[in-house]
């Protein structure tokens, strides 16, 4: 996918990367628009100009960082505000909307380590400001924990384009990766956590 990118964005890419980087950056994870072109794909392309010297690798991770803040403060207030009535209106899904204060006390115990791993994950993670919002988790300890989880991954992803920028197949590898692994992390919190709860409910007095 990523030298298919390249190849047909090419020239637009040289004349308005930054913003092509801000803007898919910001709707990544505002209006989830990273199910289909994750951030991570466009903020590597931005690194691999960056080693062509088309573009400047610090101007590169300063848009990301700033397009990825804007964009998940979005979908945070976007879950916090329509999160409810939207979850409550859809077919399958509204049956969850009673269950809401398990997630809101979810977010009080571990909002803070879900957003951070949230932040590294692909696709899925698109989700997580969106859901944070929805569990009314503070918006300060949101921002705390996401902006230095947003830094480092605007700096890791641009720095991958640029190291590796002349083997496309391997930068897409190691993005690829990347993303399964923070997901699996994830994913692998969420079961111990809701383990050890059930364990505890089954081992309290009745």
């Amino acid at each position: 996918m990523l030298e298919e990118i390249v190849l047909r964005v090419g020239p637009v890419f040289q004349a308005a990367g930054y913003w092509i980087v801000a803007g898919a950056v910001v709707l990544e994870r505002s209006i989830f628009i990273g199910l289909i072109i994750p951030g991570d794909v466009v903020l590597a392309l931005g690194g691999i100009y960056a080693a062509r010297e088309e573009m400047s690798l610090p101007w590169v991770i300063v848009t990301a960082t700033l397009a990825a803040i804007v964009g998940e403060s979005v979908g945070y207030w976007l879950g916090r505000r329509y999160g409810f009535d939207l979850i409550s209106r859809l077919p399958l899904v509204g049956r969850l909307a009673p269950k809401l204060e398990a997630a809101e006390e979810y977010f009080r115990a571990h909002g803070g380590k879900t957003v951070f791993i949230g932040r590294f994950a692909t696709a899925a993670g698109s989700f997580i400001p969106f859901v944070a919002g929805v569990a009314k988790m503070p918006f300060g300890r949101f921002l705390a924990v996401d902006v230095p989880a947003i830094i480092l991954w605007a700096g890791g992803i641009a720095a991958v384009g640029y190291v590796f920028g002349s083997n496309l197949d391997r930068v897409e590898r190691l993005l690829s990766r990347f993303g399964l692994v923070a997901l699996g992390l994830l994913a692998v919190f969420i079961l111990v956590r809701f383990l050890v709860k059930k364990r505890r409910q089954r081992q309290s007095p009745q």
